[in-house]
């Protein structure tokens, strides 16, 4: 019996190691990516840096045709047309409030789009896409379901800090805060939506 799980275990290991190589690039663009919006917003303001991520969107896009590393992940059209958003809200308002109040907007149509990819599609658009980077195999409607609840959580707390709390705490709060809300959120929607 040993030897068997011992040829599991390695086999495991090894896909979760081919697994990381493939998708290190697109998450390390990810982090470069809120580095530059972290920097830029401080030295030019909110606007600015909405902007610049919406253009750097758009230039990653257009990277991505020529090289063969997968730098925007499997939601890399989202991610694109998000920073669009983004970049159109800010354009639009030009006002530091409202930018700070466009995560809860673009938070909100995220968690509508993944319910209702849950609900109507059975998860069957954004679930196979976020699911390639997931070590177990997952229920493709749980995992919208459960990406629809993080996505309102995360919307509502971005509210609540860009509402009460000053333009540094909330870059702060969207620099760390915000992700250790989404990596605690993301890992309860993977025990919620693991299949059993």
């Amino acid at each position: 019996m040993r030897p068997v799980n011992s040829a599991l275990h390695a086999a495991d290991a090894a896909r979760q190691a081919a697994q990381w190589q493939r998708n290190k690039p697109s998450l390390y663009t990810d982090l470069a990516l809120g580095a530059v919006f972290l920097v830029v917003a401080k030295l030019y303001g909110l606007t600015v840096a909405a902007l610049s991520g919406g253009l750097l969107g758009l230039l990653l896009f257009v990277v991505q045709r020529f090289v063969r590393v997968d730098l925007l992940g499997g939601l890399a059209m989202f991610g694109v047309v998000m920073g669009l958003l983004s970049a159109a809200f800010s354009w639009w308002f030009q006002d530091e409030e409202l930018v700070k109040l466009k995560g809860v907007i673009l938070g909100g149509l995220t968690a509508s789009l993944f319910l209702s990819d849950g609900l109507l599609n059975r998860g069957r658009y954004f679930g196979p896409r976020l699911g390639r980077y997931l070590m177990h195999a997952v229920d493709a409607r749980r995992l919208c379901l459960g990406m629809a609840t993080l996505g309102a959580l995360m919307a509502l707390l971005n509210f609540g800090v860009g509402r009460w709390f000053s333009t540094d705490v909330w870059l702060a709060y969207n620099a760390v805060g915000d992700l250790l809300v989404a990596m605690l959120g993301f890992m309860a929607v993977m025990r919620f939506a693991r299949r059993r």
